[in-house]
């Protein structure tokens, strides 16, 4: 039983890990712009992404794989995605009192 929790626990942490990859790969070219409200789509989008292979079945090596690739491509789509989001409603002007003004 504590076994598979902690293996639970290490398989989360690796798809945060990925998510954590594609959230910085994507906001880098955007220069952060939006990159706060994209990092929770990309986390849970991660995590979701990863867990679904081994509740569809492929619960071996294969399955390992594959959850992992699963992790980085939905939290990569769910990033870009809101980030389109970001662009297209105009949350920049939204949120512009959070931010630091003179830089």
């Amino acid at each position: 039983m504590l076994v598979n929790v902690i293996f639970l626990i290490l398989f989360a942490g690796a798809w945060s890990f990925l998510a954590l990859l594609s959230w910085i790969a994507l906001s880098l070219p955007r220069r952060a712009r939006g990159a706060l409200w994209a990092a929770p789509f990309a986390w849970l989008a991660g995590i979701g992404g990863g867990a679904l292979v081994p509740l569809a079945g492929l619960d071996n090596q294969l399955g390992i794989g594959v959850s992992m690739i699963s992790a980085l491509v939905c939290s990569g789509l769910s990033c870009w995605l809101s980030f389109q989001f970001w662009d297209a409603f105009g949350l920049a002007g939204r949120f512009a009192g959070w931010s630091r003004r003179n830089r």
